[in-house]
């Protein structure tokens, strides 16, 4: 059988080559190898570009590039020169009013830095093809009128996880079928960055697609007639009888029949000739049943079956780009809120023309959205992701602590609340971070549309509810003002960023700064060792007074102090007003009438909450906090937190990260939030209808498959 000609289709999409040549490689055995490439390439260009701002005398953002080591193994420059690679790799190093490096140089630079971090040991926890979006100043994109263009490129993505089962479901008629996709990792959000289609992936897709063709044409052979079997379809299954061979005219309506099935569209004229031609083919080539299976199959694998396409159609406007399709926009908006293919309602107003003008879009927007039928999992998902709680179930906790713990029924609990939150879609965020209702052991039955107890243990002690609480169906509940603010001291989230035997200060700072203050932290190991001091005797801010050596407190310093105010929770979430440590002396008494240790004894030591916020470059927000209350509600009142959070359901909604030229898309987005009192839905509608949703910069370049999403590659 040649699977190839089957494929040819598919595979023509599915290149990997790049755009241009790279750098060759450098690998140092040892440092004088590196210092010499250092002195070559490096040193001059930073004494031409860079010195101005970072040398001796002025050192921009403490980043004195003239005495930062260039061995990163023996010395601890390494996270400050990963910030460099950083800023070089994205063009913002030097500035963009400031000469520039010829693109030979910042590749050389680019390239020692990467051998160089490799020869030290340093080199896997970098992300060469992801960099967090943070790193965009926020003032370029809302400090005023926007000055860039759309630089979106036109690229070809591949099906998400979900979107893949979804359709192999509705399709597939119980057909067993693999997963071939799953999540690169490394991105803020799981469908950006989509890897590429490499020679495992295409083989789990052949094999789907041989079994569903496997499940549409069951039947079973009557005197040389095929007789449909648990409704296969009769176009599919007259392709089989040998007493009256298919002709092309069967072929047509087989292969029409299939389009239709899977893409949703009718075959153009040549399709149905290529395919009518290798059926014939591959019938001749490996028998009926062989021949016909394999052309079916060959439908399973076209681009549409498994790739999303954001080429667009038509000529370039004045601006240089190109509006999607009216079927790109189909299914680019329909994938924006469910895992399901387009409806025929939407399919159709593509192809009357509804959804060439931005009003068009937005009616179909909206028409999903406020229809309750219309299934939305992909809002839901897009909190769950940005928030992470769900994470609560894989963190493991000692059993041996006497402590009624279940983390699914925790992770439930926050979902549910999200959900009530986004259905009253009012000051989503705001009530996000800062109310102090919640749902506690409760399920909702969305066909019985009421709600109903989840187990019988005694979950609601982790909401620091009393022992003889009594459950009840009103919920959301009211905790006390004073312990709870919104989803980051909700226990699933506080469990999630947390250790098996203690609060993590410095990842849930690291989530807060980035996640809520829009700022980076710089995301490498360096030569220390990165663990807390062993001491049960000391409170955790005492432990993590280490944190504070030159080496370390340039990241932490980011971390530290918005972090401390959670501290008013422990490690299940539980609001506590003492942190329990070793009392030493009382352990050391703890004998018994033989002087054998009876064990530990703990004492309250008051918890220490007390934190602020520093570094945003915004005084509207900096400031101290005492306690996580106070916190939540001092992130809430910002601006700059509400714009954040649009650049992060950016991200989510556009699966790549945001550039200066998604500025106007951004601020739109935000007004529409805004100026609608705080709804998802505006804000999500303002997104989806955007000129960064719904535009690329045209290029005649052929478009391929990459293994990161936000660019592609011209061969």
């Amino acid at each position: 059988m040649k699977l190839a000609t089957c494929l040819a289709s598919f595979l023509s999409l599915v290149c990997v080559s790049s755009s241009s040549a790279a750098p060759a490689e450098l690998k140092f055995a040892t440092f004088d190898e590196s210092q010499t490439e250092y002195d070559r390439s490096v040193k001059p260009l930073m004494a031409k570009h860079c010195a101005q701002c970072h040398g001796s005398d002025l050192a921009e953002k403490e980043l004195n590039l003239q005495e930062l080591p260039p061995d990163m193994k023996a010395t601890t420059s390494a996270a400050r020169w990963a910030v460099v690679l950083a800023q070089l790799s994205l063009k913002k190093m030097p500035p963009q009013d400031e000469a520039q490096p010829s693109a030979d140089a910042r590749a050389a630079m680019i390239t020692w830095i990467k051998a160089e971090l490799k020869r030290s040991g340093k080199h896997v926890a970098m992300r060469e093809e992801y960099f967090n979006g943070n790193i965009i100043e926020h003032a370029l994109l809302f400090g005023g009128k926007p000055t860039s263009l759309l630089d979106a490129p036109t690229r070809v993505r591949r099906l998400s996880p979900e979107i893949y089962a979804a359709l192999t479901s509705d399709v597939g008629r119980g057909a067993n079928v693999g997963q071939p996709f799953s999540p690169k990792g490394g991105t803020t959000f799981k469908d950006m960055g989509a890897p590429k289609l490499d020679e495992p992936t295409t083989s789990q897709l052949i094999g789907n697609a041989l079994l569903i063709v496997d499940k549409l044409t069951w039947h079973k052979m009557e005197g040389g007639v095929a007789k449909s079997e648990r409704g296969a379809p009769n176009q599919l299954v007259r392709l089989f009888d040998e007493k009256d061979p298919a002709k092309d005219t069967d072929f047509e309506t087989a292969i029409t029949y299939l389009f239709d099935y899977i893409l949703r569209r009718k075959p153009t004229a040549d399709e149905l000739q290529s395919f009518t031609a290798l059926m014939n083919q591959n019938i001749k080539d490996s028998g009926r049943k062989t021949g016909v299976k394999f052309t079916l199959a060959a439908v399973l694998l076209l681009p549409e079956a498994v790739l999303r396409s954001e080429r667009g159609a038509g000529p370039a406007d004045e601006r240089g780009l190109v509006r999607l399709a009216p079927r790109e926009i189909a299914f680019a908006v329909t994938y924006a809120l469910t895992d399901r293919r387009p409806e025929s309602w939407l399919l159709a107003d593509a192809e009357q023309g509804k959804l060439a003008t931005s009003e068009g879009v937005e009616a179909a927007v909206r028409k999903m959205l406020d229809d309750p039928k219309f299934d939305k999992p992909r809002i839901m998902r897009f909190f769950r992701e940005y928030f992470g709680y769900k994470q609560a179930t894989e963190v493991f906790k000692n059993p041996d602590e006497p402590v009624e713990h279940y983390p699914r029924e925790l992770v439930a609990d926050t979902d549910r609340l999200i959900e009530w939150i986004v259905e009253q879609d009012k000051e989503v965020l705001r009530e996000l971070l800062t109310t102090n209702k919640a749902f506690v052991n409760f399920r909702w039955d969305k066909n019985k549309q009421q709600g109903f107890k989840a187990r019988n243990e005694a979950i609601h002690v982790a909401y620091g509810l009393p022992p003889d609480w009594k459950w009840t169906v009103d919920q959301p509940i009211e905790l006390p003002a004073n312990q709870r603010a919104g989803i980051l001291t909700q226990p699933a989230w506080l469990v999630a960023v947390s250790k098996s035997d203690d609060n993590d200060v410095i990842h849930r700072g690291k989530w807060i700064r980035e996640r809520l203050l829009g700022n980076v932290v710089p995301d490498i190991p360096i030569t220390v060792d990165a663990q807390l001091p062993i001491a049960a005797e000391k409170t955790l801010r005492e432990r993590m007074a280490v944190t504070q050596e030159q080496y370390c407190w340039q990241c932490h310093r980011l971390m530290n102090r918005v972090g401390y105010p959670l501290e008013m929770y422990d490690h299940f979430g539980r609001f506590r007003v003492v942190e329990r440590v070793l009392d030493v002396e009382a352990t050391a008494k703890n004998v018994d009438s033989k002087g054998k240790p009876l064990g530990p004894i703990l004492r309250g030591v008051p918890a220490e909450i007390s934190g602020g916020i520093e570094f945003v470059g915004d005084k509207r927000v900096e400031g101290d906090v005492n306690g996580a209350v106070e916190f939540m509600h001092k992130l809430a009142d910002s601006e700059r937190v509400e714009q954040v959070f649009v650049r992060h359901a950016f991200r989510y909604w556009m699966g790549r990260n945001e550039t200066p030229g998604d500025a106007a898309s951004l601020q739109a987005a935000h007004r529409a939030y805004r100026d609608s009192g705080g709804s998802m839905k505006a804000l999500i509608a303002a997104l989806l209808t955007s000129d960064s949703f719904m535009y690329r910069v045209k290029t005649d370049k052929k478009v391929t498959v990459n293994s990161d999403s936000n660019q592609t590659n011209k061969p």
